[in-house]
């Protein structure tokens, strides 16, 4: 290692130049605080052995002032100190110091002290690593949720959809798109995990949806194939809780797969939970399925309705006081959002209700019109 020492006395300087070549290191050396800085920005030193008490300015200000310029980097300092009370010690460690060694200073405990902080600055370039690979990983990921959003419709009229990540990434999926025979076909997905394990789920799954919906596809088949293909590429343990509908807004027809996902609610215009449609079919991933293993719930008489798909993330939001919103704050907000465009009420509702804390699991909600019409007026 390349190692800064910092002494006003020479003979000190000249002790610790000679144990730390004998145990192969390089030493740099600086006669007081100001110099230290100087050589610290030239040489660039791997660990800094820092004197207390010197002219001008003392090592505590030089640590204060070696940590500002470090940013993200670690440079170990070692405190050099002949007082041995708990101020001085605590000052030093305040300052920035990362361990201290008395004067006069026990050779075989100072290297044995260097090679500690040899064995943490290993780590810390370790987890430096680890962090710059892991952030190239999420931007990856960011980039294939961004394009896949892209994919979607510009714009489905009383269609909103939201979703709070409670990590740097979702684990989420929400997708939503129009078939050639003009229904209208919708995904809210939860993944196990986050970041880029749920993007290498949500790849083929979106590619899968857009394929299929924009061919006409039945719901159920495009159940099947996104189920399929994940099979192949998920490992144990690893699914996709989703829920799926198909709505005909021509008719009022509405259909609804859930497989591992809070019930959706259908809401009518004054604002009135209609039905609602729980998990009938195991998470998407976990077994072999095939159209007769589906089951599809029916709401024929849905006109002027408005659909609500949610994970649970939505429900399992909590407040200062650790209460979970739940199926009832959800209802309650629901039934007191008349006047208000149903959408915004909720997102809004939900924010205030958790005062800001940061979710413990990703939050999508997405409201689908069953009947849109512009003589709706607030309600779309």
């Amino acid at each position: 290692m390349k190692i800064l020492v910092t002494d006003d006395e020479a003979s000190t300087r000249v002790l610790l130049r000679s144990l730390l070549t004998r145990g192969g290191h390089q030493v740099v050396e600086a006669a007081d605080g100001l110099e230290a800085l100087k050589v610290f920005e030239r040489e660039q030193p791997d660990m800094v052995l820092l004197d207390v008490v010197m002219p001008g300015m003392d090592g505590y200000e030089v640590a204060r002032q070696i940590t500002q310029r470090l940013a993200k980097n670690f440079v170990p300092v070692i405190f050099l100190t002949a007082n041995d009370d708990d101020e001085t010690m605590l000052k030093c460690i305040d300052s920035g110091g990362d361990d201290v060694l008395m004067k006069p200073v026990n050779g075989v405990l100072l290297l044995a002290r260097i090679r500690a902080m040899q064995r943490i600055l290993s780590l810390y370039v370790s987890l430096e690593d680890y962090h710059s690979r892991t952030e190239e990983e999420l931007q990856l990921a960011r980039h294939v949720f961004s394009m896949i959003t892209q994919r979607m419709k510009n714009f489905i009229p009383g269609l909103g959809h939201w979703t709070r990540s409670a990590g740097h990434l979702p684990g989420d999926l929400i997708l939503y798109d129009t078939t050639p025979s003009g229904l209208i076909y919708a995904m809210v997905a939860d993944f196990t995990g986050h970041g880029l394990s749920a993007a290498v789920g949500a790849i083929p799954v979106a590619d899968i949806f857009f394929a299929l919906t924009r061919k006409d596809f039945a719901l159920e088949d495009i159940i099947v194939e996104i189920n399929r293909k994940l099979r192949q590429i998920f490992p144990v343990g690893h699914f996709c809780a989703a829920a799926l509908v198909s709505s005909d807004p021509a008719h009022g027809r509405v259909k609804v797969w859930n497989g591992g996902l809070p019930a959706a609610l259908l809401v009518s215009q004054d604002r009135k939970v209609l039905a609602r449609f729980p998990s009938r079919n195991l998470a998407l991933g976990i077994v072999d399925v095939d159209r007769s293993d589906i089951v599809l719930m029916d709401a024929p008489d849905a006109f002027g309705g408005k659909l609500l798909l949610y994970t649970d993330g939505l429900t399992e939001c909590q407040n200062g006081a650790g209460e979970e919103f739940g199926e009832s704050g959800l209802v309650g907000a629901i039934e007191s959002s008349a006047g208000f465009p149903l959408f915004d009420a909720l997102q809004r509702s939900v924010l205030q209700y958790s005062e800001g804390i940061k979710p413990l699991d990703d939050v999508s909600l997405l409201v689908l019109p069953i009947k849109y019409s512009e003589d709706l007026d607030i309600w779309t």
